[in-house]
């Protein structure tokens, strides 16, 4: 019988599946959790991150932990930014080792990336059990850290498996939060056209300024043909949402309602969101890619240029090649060849194709068995058994 008063600290840089572990450990009949991560979008603002709004709505204690990235390319260039985040990942430690000494978690589960380093290796110190799990197709430098200290390795990918300690090492698949499959709040989509496709720009939970700009050069020729729902993120730097909101406030009434900016699309919404979409165009995340195959569906991927070993670029490949995606590289990208590319998508779909022409029923239904749709069951599984 499992003790369910036990504590679950969980930290990490991927939001969503660390939400559908919790849903499916409270399911369980957990109820003990805290959780460390960033309070603020951006050094010296004080816009809350989507995680600290979807950890509060929880009612789940939030610790804002600030810390550095290791970084691996040591330059004249990069001397300066590696030395201040090596003080910054001194003072990550120091704030790491206090947290954890003072909640006394009894399992922590790590769901990757430099602010996971500091609190996996504190837990290390107090000798707490320690799950990490690896969403990416390749893993970066702290999460190969963090892989040395925890009693269990989960990944998201069969590929993924080679990198680690084989005795340790679990393939769970990456968990989807359930919300993207149940279609709850569709008050956002009401006032669509419903002969037109839609098209969901999807930057991630910060949105994505290099995606949206292209974006609004082309929207007036976009919502001819389309309905679009702009995900903008909620930077105070660039005002993206600002300029979107300006932007359908002067469309004609016919166009207005065609065009849906939303900051963040929340865990209420979104189901019927991407269930709406026919073409998705966004970065290329874990997560994000992960619902994209579980739901079949058409995609444009352009992934951020500097990511660790590249991950989202090979993510957007990975896509490519199970036929429901086109990468395109951020670097010389223009509106245009955006557009043409959203364009020759729907002349698929049109067609009943994918996006390497083959049928897109079966491409569908193939891309389903790459994942695993009861990952969050298999994690869940996998921290109670070391409880």
């Amino acid at each position: 019988m499992h003790n369910h008063n036990k504590k679950i600290l969980v930290t990490g840089g991927h939001l969503t599946p660390a939400i559908a572990v919790i849903s499916e450990l409270k399911k369980r009949g957990y109820t003990n959790f805290v959780w460390v991560g960033h309070k603020y979008n951006q050094a010296g603002s004080n816009i809350p991150t989507a995680e600290f709004n979807t950890v509060s709505e929880l009612n789940i204690p939030f610790y804002n932990l600030k810390t550095g990235k290791l970084i691996r390319d040591w330059s004249t260039a990069t001397f300066l930014y590696g030395i201040k985040n090596l003080i910054f990942v001194f003072l990550g430690f120091i704030n790491a080792i206090r947290i954890v000494f003072k909640e006394s978690p009894d399992l922590i589960m790590s769901f990757g990336g430099y602010l996971a380093l500091p609190i996996v290796f504190a837990g290390f110190l107090k000798r707490t059990k320690i799950i990490t799990h690896e969403q990416t197709i390749v893993t970066g430098l702290a999460n190969k850290l963090i892989s040395k200290f925890a009693n269990k390795i989960l990944v998201s990918w069969q590929s993924s498996v080679k990198y680690f300690n084989q005795k340790k090492v679990v393939f769970t698949g990456n968990p989807i939060r359930s919300s993207v499959f149940e279609v709850n709040d569709t008050t956002l989509i009401s006032d669509f056209d419903p002969t037109l496709p839609t098209v969901l720009i999807y930057g991630g939970n910060q949105g994505a300024h290099e995606i949206n700009k292209r974006i609004f050069e082309i929207i007036n020729d976009l919502i001819k043909d389309f309905n679009i729902i702009h995900q903008t993120g909620n930077s105070n730097v660039t005002k993206d949402n600002e300029q979107a909101l300006h932007l359908k406030s002067s469309l004609s009434k016919e166009l207005n309602n065609r065009y849906l900016p939303v900051d963040y699309i929340n865990g209420n919404q979104v189901g019927a969101v991407m269930n709406k979409a026919d073409i998705i165009v966004g970065r290329s995340g874990a997560n994000t890619i992960a619902e994209i195959l579980a739901l079949g569906k058409l995609s444009i991927l352009i992934p951020i240029p500097q990511t660790s070993h590249d991950e989202q670029i090979k993510n957007a490949k990975y896509v490519e090649e199970a036929g429901l995606g086109i990468y395109l590289s951020q670097n010389g990208l223009t509106s245009q060849k955006l557009y043409q590319t959203i364009l020759l998508l729907r002349n698929q779909l049109n067609n009943g194709k994918a996006a390497n022409n083959q049928d897109l029923k079966i491409i569908k239904e193939s891309a389903k068995k790459l994942i695993k749709l009861n990952a969050a069951e298999l994690v869940a599984e996998q921290i109670e058994s070391i409880l």
